[in-house]
């Protein structure tokens, strides 16, 4: 039979047990689960209206940043994309971002030569921006960095 000073060890060794492995387990950080990952944030979606062919590539720049977007600094920007071209609709998705606000600037990329080709002062390519209200506008920062979630953008050509 325990003695009395056996059945006090026993116990304050249970406790002891039971509220360390409480203390370490809580100090375990679980990665988050698909659905609680969807459920914080959706990402971002950008939807590229009327591309003119299936040549090339959609390349997309996202920035959170005003000077980044003022420069081109794709160095800076919070996300980057080179989408395969598809007549009419390109969807991009950056399910890493949170839902914004961002700006976005695009270009199709018809010959695949990672530059948006001019004739002179104008592209000979398609492009496209958030907050644009035509082909000609050149929205500020500000204007620009409207896009959460989801947003559809016109693709331009100008030839």
């Amino acid at each position: 039979m325990p003695s009395n000073a056996q059945r006090f060890f026993g116990v304050i060794t249970s406790i002891a047990i039971t509220v360390g492995g409480a203390w370490a387990a809580s100090q375990i950080h679980s990665q988050p689960t698909q659905a609680e990952v969807l459920s914080s944030t959706n990402g971002l979606t950008v939807t590229f209206e009327d591309v003119r062919n299936k040549n090339g590539y959609v390349i997309v720049m996202v920035f959170d940043d005003a000077e980044a977007y003022a420069n081109y600094d794709v160095s800076k920007v919070a996300g980057y994309r080179e989408e395969p071209a598809k007549s009419g609709r390109v969807v991009v998705r950056f399910p890493e971002l949170d839902a914004g606000p961002y700006a976005v600037t695009a270009f199709h990329d018809e010959n695949a030569n990672q530059d948006l080709d001019m004739n002179g002062q104008m592209p000979k390519e398609g492009y496209a921006t958030s907050g644009a209200s035509d082909a000609y506008d050149t929205p500020p920062f500000n204007r620009a960095a409207n896009v959460q979630g989801t947003v559809s953008i016109q693709m331009h050509y100008l030839d």
